[in-house]
């Protein structure tokens, strides 16, 4: 199968379906990742600045990790951090690209996520991923909105959880600006899940469509 997960910034994939893509990469299917923002990083409250080359290096060591190909977003289409917005040219940009590589199964944003550089990935990538048989939605943070996830799509990442804490370790600037609860609070709500479906550890997707 071809297998893709798109993320508005570097870190969103491997914290949101991370063990996910560490599985399909170690059943030898074909995995992809796409981010669409240069994930520069401003944290005025914590007085901490990300430059976009940190943040690529950091997130091509994850990928090397999980095992997924890192799919370059045009220069000129690329989105600035917390900024990102629909655009026909990146829509069209992913699109295409869910096309030449034939995925199979998709995996985006989910499109109630309070951050807006989330929710403008999702409608993006819901929209060109419309023709996907299979469009799973990931959380990459905590944040509350009115409307709750309806996690029923369910992953069993017991055997390659390790994976996606070493991963998730490449991003050492996120660890120095939250510490290391940023990891724990997934891999705790991981276990979690785990439980629900008598696992140790899975992740949960909401799903926009799934044929079978």
């Amino acid at each position: 199968m071809n297998i893709m997960a798109i993320g508005a910034h570097h870190d969103d994939i491997e914290l949101g379906v991370g063990g996910t893509l560490a599985k399909f990469a170690k059943e030898k299917n074909k995995v992809y990742g796409l981010t669409l923002t240069d994930s520069e990083t401003y944290d005025h409250i914590k007085k901490y600045h990300r430059p976009s080359q940190r943040a690529v290096t950091e997130h091509t060591k994850a990928a090397k990790i999980i095992g997924y190909e890192i799919i370059e977003v045009p220069k000129e289409l690329l989105g600035i951090c917390t900024k990102l917005h629909y655009s026909p040219e990146l829509m069209q940009f992913i699109e295409t690209t869910i096309h030449k590589y034939k995925i199979d199964i998709l995996f985006v944003h989910w499109k109630y996520d309070m951050n807006t550089d989330h929710e403008e990935a999702a409608k993006l990538s819901i929209l060109a991923g419309r023709h996907a048989k299979r469009v799973l939605m990931y959380r990459s943070n905590w944040y509350q909105p009115d409307k709750g996830f309806n996690g029923i799509v369910y992953s069993d990442i017991s055997e390659v959880i390790a994976v996606k804490k070493k991963a998730l370790n490449s991003y050492t600037g996120e660890i120095r600006r939250y510490g290391k609860a940023w990891i724990n609070s997934f891999i705790d709500a991981n276990r979690s899940w785990g439980y629900s479906i008598g696992s140790h550890y899975a992740e949960v997707f909401e799903p926009v469509r799934y044929i079978l």
